[in-house]
């Protein structure tokens, strides 16, 4: 019921505020690039939940997960290594780990695109904000990001010398520490920024094996370091590397439910709906390493502004998934080595920000590829398929896409009180894969050997209108359309040419959106709305064959989503020293046509299984919860003689049950759970430094990550945890000159 109290806290704010904040010091600017240009966020007709550097700092969130408990309707999907994790927005996310997928929520840092979310693993430490936008984002941002967009702006070399540190402990030996310097190379012409971070905790799963290594652990480093040269008052240009590297035993799951008399039955470890031990023999381990380079050049044309930006990816992603919960050496030899680059060229030119006519207009660029081999054996004796003998596969495969576009976004100003926006993208995509699947020498039984080599293309357009209408002095309603693209896939899983088509169709969305930006009592509540209704038209996932052994994955398309909801935001600057946020987000995320659906594991015709497949129509969207809530109130108290403030700050964050499932498997379904977080500390009044105790998940509420299953060795239902699945301490300090 939590949720029905919250959704009620937050209606009752808006009547009960006006009389308190009357007299409240005034809200603080949001600015924010959505558009390609620095604009406020009240000014912007696209529905935007903004996370400021200052406030991840302050509730030590350090990840992109995290976000999916600051941002409603914004959900971080844990997978088996970081090539297969997934960002979701109002429902919608790149349902595949096949790595030759566009991201259906796209990922972009400092105005470079990501093509996989491996390669935005980055630290928040040194981040200015988050700005998560919803619905399709095609028209400005690099390749289609056909649900939404994560837009990440580090901070740039300044211009005056500055420092600092921040370092926390917590529960497990969590260890977050960074560190940065800014300012003049040589004055007036170069500017440099350093920053360094390293995160580690010791894992969170037990192995209860003697000896056995426990798992799900932190360990990870990067750093990034900008140089801004100043060539004249016209042209400056800015060259940026960042680094990211991660080792970790990942990501074992504890086992939830498993099939009686099946071998995990006879010999695994514990079982329960909150276990979170494991015994296994084995060890899984991750290695990601990440390389981004780019150079950003503007020049001044009088008020206009060229901007080209030029960037290179390189990552190395290794995953080797051998621990299988239970004592048997069942996969000795489990994989997956993956080298992907990624080149990106934009060419933009923006027009001045006041005018009848104003626009952004550009040329784009994308190129990626990737180069994965993947080894499985398997002991058929060690999973009860065999009294001897092993499955020994070699899957080596090449993906690359070539994708060029033009694009661009043009605002009338009709009135001062009326505009309508006009925004239109047009793609070029070729594709290309080759893939080859050997069985080693000794297998048993034979693998059926293949292997592909093809080529696909396809071109389409992408465009969105917007209309606004200012209904006060700070308050603004706007309705809009987008008809969104992400382009064809190609089926990469480690199943070999034979588990389906080569390639998918593109995903086509159609996204109505209305909503209200708003500010009241001289910019001291902040009231912002949207209400969405999207389809999606060949939405691409990954699906597995029930029953089959080895598994077998592919890439399809599921028919058609359908996506709607409601998104409200509320900041609030209640008296002098107390102010409140809250946001909620109501997601119904289902299959709208999707009759020829794949059937989850042991799935009988008498719930709907009939020739290995089901009529998923009408079936949630997996990873969306419908309710999701954020609420968090601050209270300073000031401390006349000193030159600091105390504070205490709680934050409550309420998710709704999650089906984990593609295929809707009901036992993998994760329960509704609500956390609170407390903070106390003091604050220097000029920002200088910042001192905290906090307690995450303070009445120890147990929460999974995600649930997911394995029907070969008889695990009906295992889920992964985060690090908050029960409660946390920690202490952080924080520090800048």
């Amino acid at each position: 019921m939590m949720i029905f109290r919250l959704a009620r806290f937050l209606g009752c704010l808006l009547f009960t505020l006006p009389p308190l904040v009357a007299q409240a010091q005034q809200l603080e600017e949001v600015v924010v690039t959505a558009q390609k240009r620095s604009e406020s966020l009240q000014d912007v007709a696209i529905s935007i939940a903004v996370v400021g550097g200052a406030e991840l700092a302050a509730l030590n969130k350090t990840q992109i997960a995290d976000l999916s408990r600051l941002v409603p309707g914004f959900t971080f999907a844990e997978s088996t290594s970081d090539a297969g994790r997934n960002i979701l927005i109002r429902g919608i996310g790149t349902n595949s780990f096949s790595r030759s997928v566009d991201l259906s929520v796209g990922t972009v840092v400092d105005n470079v695109a990501s093509g996989s979310l491996s390669g935005s693993v980055l630290d928040f430490s040194d981040v200015e904000r988050v700005e998560v936008l919803r619905g399709p984002q095609g028209m400005l941002f690099g390749k289609n990001a056909s649900a939404g967009l994560l837009n990440i702006t580090t901070y740039n070399p300044t211009p005056e010398l500055a420092t600092g540190f921040r370092t926390a402990y917590g529960s497990d030996n969590l260890v977050n520490l960074f560190g940065y310097v800014s300012g003049p190379l040589v004055e007036d012409t170069l500017l440099g920024r350093i920053s360094m971070y390293r995160n580690s905790s010791d894992p969170i799963i037990e192995n209860e094996y003697p000896g056995g290594d426990d798992f799900n652990d932190r360990d990870e480093w990067g750093g990034r370091g900008k140089l801004r040269w100043l060539v004249t008052e016209e042209l400056d240009a800015q060259l940026a590397y960042t680094h990211v590297k991660r080792d970790h035993t990942c990501c074992v799951a504890a086992l939830r439910q498993v099939a009686a008399g099946s071998v995990v039955d006879r010999e695994g470890g514990a079982v329960g709906p909150k276990n979170d031990t494991v015994l296994d023999n084995d060890t899984s381990v991750g290695d990601t390493k990440v390389d981004i380079y780019s150079l950003e050049v503007n020049y001044s044309l009088g008020d206009f502004l060229l901007t080209s930006i030029s960037a290179y990816t390189n990552e190395n992603v290794y995953g080797a998934a051998r621990a299988d919960t239970y004592t048997r050496t069942a996969l000795p030899l489990n994989d997956s080595f993956e080298k992907y680059d990624q080149y990106t060229q934009e060419l933009r030119l923006t027009s001045p920000a006041e005018g009848t006519i104003t626009y952004v207009a550009g040329l784009y660029y994308f190129y990626k590829k990737s180069d994965r081999t993947f080894y499985r054996y398997i002991d058929l004796q060690g999973i009860d398929l065999a009294p001897a003998g092993a499955l020994s596969i070699f899957d080596a495969g090449k993906t690359d896409n070539e994708s060029t576009a033009a694009f661009g976004q043009a605002t009338w100003n009709i009135t001062d009180r009326s505009r309508l926006s006009l925004g239109a993208r047009y793609n070029f995509d070729e594709l290309g894969h080759k893939q080859t699947v050997e069985a080693l020498p000794g297998t048993a039984p034979e693998a059926p050997p293949g292997s592909i080599d093809e080529k696909d293309n396809d071109q389409a357009g992408s465009w969105r209108v917007m209309v606004e209408q200012d209904i006060a002095e700070d308050a603004m309603v706007y309705a809009s359309y987008a008809k969104g693209y992400k382009g064809p896939g190609s089926n990469s899983l480690p199943s070999g040419p034979s588990s389906g088509n080569v390639f998918v169709d593109p995903e086509i969305p159609s996204s109505y959106e209305v909503g209200i930006k708003s500010q009241w009592f001289d910019n001291r509540l902040r009231v912002n709305g949207a209400a969405y209704y999207s389809t999606f038209k060949d939405f691409q996932a990954s699906a597995q064959v029930a029953g089959a052994f080895p598994p077998i994955f592919f890439l399809t398309n599921a028919g058609e989503l359908e996506t709607q909801g409601v998104e409200l935001e509320v900041n609030a600057q209640v008296a002098e020293n107390f102010e409140i946020q809250g946001s909620l987000a109501y997601t119904d995320a289902i299959f709208s046509d999707w009759p020829d659906a794949p059937c989850y594991a042991r799935q009988t015709e008498a719930q709907g299984c009939v020739n290995g497949t089901q009529d998923l129509s009408g079936a949630r969207m997996p990873n969306s919860p419908k309710w999701s809530t954020y609420l968090a109130g601050t209270y300073y108290i000031p401390v006349p003689s000193m030159p600091f403030d105390g504070f205490a700050s709680l934050n409550v964050f309420y998710r709704d049950e999650v089906q984990f499932d593609t295929a809707n498997n009901p036992l993998l379904v994760g329960d509704p759970y609500n956390t609170f977080d407390l903070y106390t500390g003091i604050a220097a009044r000029d920002g200088g430094y910042r001192i905290q105790f906090y307690v995450q998940n303070l009445f120890d509420q147990f929460h999974v990550a995600t649930i997911g299953g394995q029907e070969t060795v008889g695990v009906e239902a295992a889920h992964i945890l985060p690090y908050t699945y029960k409660r946390r301490f920690g202490v952080s300090v924080q520090m800048d000159w």
